[in-house]
């Protein structure tokens, strides 16, 4: 009966050392700070691409707000080329009454 016991007692410590159940003493502080030397790291990365991706979009409405300017001052232009090519055809279909005068500004 006592070897039954000592062989149950020797199972049930063999089972623990094989289910990790006891550990070896490992220390496992140095794989914590390298992973949070990691997080860190990883942080400080993500705070840059944040203010890349505002500085970008700052950029980008910038480039939007010169492109309206731009097409409005592009349509004054056509309006104002519109304007004196008909001013031009009106000019050159009516006979010129005085020839050293003309209403081309």
């Amino acid at each position: 009966m006592l070897k039954r016991m000592n062989l149950g007692m020797v199972m049930v410590v063999g089972f623990a050392f094989i289910s990790g159940c006891a550990t070896t003493g490992r220390n496992y502080q140095p794989d914590i700070d390298s992973l949070n030397s990691r997080i860190t790291s990883l942080q400080a990365e993500l705070s840059s691409k944040d203010q890349e991706i505002k500085k970008l979009q700052t950029k980008l409405g910038d480039q939007a707000s010169a492109l309206v300017k731009a097409e409005s001052e592009k349509r004054d232009l056509s309006d104002r080329l519109s304007s004196a090519v008909a001013k031009l055809d009106a000019a050159s279909k009516k006979p010129a009454e005085n020839p050293d005068y003309s209403d081309i500004k």
